[in-house]
Order: C-alpha cells, then sequence, then structure tokens
C-alpha cells in the first residue's frame, strides 16, 4: 500500500494542476512558518479506497488548487505513519480528515470528515475567505 501512495504522488506531480502534498508534518509547519501561510493537513488510512480517489479528484485538476498552494502547506498524513505528527490535536475516527490549521497548531477552520468532494472543499473554503 505504501508503494501505491508513493506512486499516487508520484503520478500527482506530472499533473499540472495538483495540491503539493508533504509528508512530514514537522518540515511542512516550518515552511508554513517561513511562507506565512496555514497547515492544511489530511489524515488517511492505507485501508482507505475512498482516500486515494478523492485524493485523485478533490485534490487534482479542480478550479480551487492554485488558491490552496498559495494559502496553504498541505500535509498528507497516513495513519500511524512513523514520523511524528500532533496526533492529540488531529485524534479522529473518521477517515479521512482534513484539518485546517495555523503555524501555532490552532484550527483556522472546522475540519472535514468522510469523503470530501471537490463542491465540499470549494465551498468550505469559500466560506472561510
Amino acid at each position: 500500500m505504501k508503494a501505491l501512495l508513493l506512486l499516487l504522488l508520484f503520478i500527482s506531480t506530472l499533473q499540472a494542476d495538483h495540491v503539493r502534498w508533504q509528508g512530514d508534518f514537522e518540515k511542512a509547519r516550518e515552511e508554513a512558518v517561513k511562507e506565512k501561510k496555514e497547515l492544511m493537513v489530511l489524515l488517511i488510512t492505507s485501508e482507505c479506497s475512498e482516500c486515494m480517489t478523492m485524493l485523485r479528484t478533490t485534490f487534482m485538476n479542480q478550479k480551487y488548487i492554485a488558491y490552496i498552494n498559495q494559502h496553504y502547506v498541505a500535509v498528507l498524513v497516513k495513519k500511524n505513519q512513523k514520523q511524528s505528527y500532533p496526533i492529540e490535536l488531529l485524534y479522529t475516527l473518521e477517515y479521512p480528515a482534513l484539518f485546517f490549521l495555523d503555524t501555532q497548531e490552532i484550527y483556522t477552520k472546522e475540519a472535514l470528515f468522510g469523503y470530501i468532494t471537490p463542491a465540499i472543499l470549494e465551498k468550505h473554503l469559500q466560506e472561510h475567505l
């Protein structure tokens, strides 16, 4: 499954219009501080086929992708991954889960849980502009 995730991320880099995901929360937080951006953290599980579909549909080739890349450092976190992330802050039993945080790890928007369609994410982003 790890190979599938890496392949999916590699394929996504070939696309012109995609979210630029980071895999390390702490490095992403440092980048967000440096670039004065917020964090967008997507939690997934390896057993979640919906998560992979969502990565290909909701986070690629949508009109809001440029906005996300301009205003957020995006982090893709797999449940039980070895690299650390603030699990106590981002605790959930429902996957996928999408969190919006500032660089101090404070929520800036309401989290989204379950399958997130492009329409849901676009509306959520617009509501908080």
